[in-house]
């Protein structure tokens, strides 16, 4: 059998859910793939029999192509990118590596 426990608001269950549900039944597979904040591990405790390191890609600005006009930043949606007239700052804690600057910067700085 298969379950999902998916969709709806953020903060109303879901992932309390799937975990009581895999706790009540025992031996199963409880995938989290929320994007976001995967966090059902907190409430089981589980094993880990093997780890892999993960990367995540992250705008590099290429200082030498940019003309700091400010697109990135603007298209930026987590407010990841700040584009001042000399600089642009990236707040990696921010980032959601959705390359959305990538494809706003008409510089191709990105």
């Amino acid at each position: 059998m298969i379950v999902a426990v998916a969709s709806g608001k953020g903060g109303t269950g879901k992932t309390s859910v799937a975990v009581n549900m895999a706790l009540s039944v025992g031996n199963v597979q409880l995938l989290d793939c929320d994007v976001e904040e995967p966090n059902a591990h907190l409430l089981l405790n589980p094993k880990m029999y093997k780890t892999e390191p993960v990367y995540i890609l992250v705008p590099h600005i290429n200082e030498e192509l940019c003309s700091h006009c400010g697109e990135c930043a603007r298209f930026c949606q987590y407010n990841a990118l700040f584009a001042s007239s000399e600089k642009i700052l990236f707040f990696p804690e921010l980032c959601h590596s959705c390359g959305g600057c990538t494809l706003a910067c008409p510089k191709q700085a990105i």
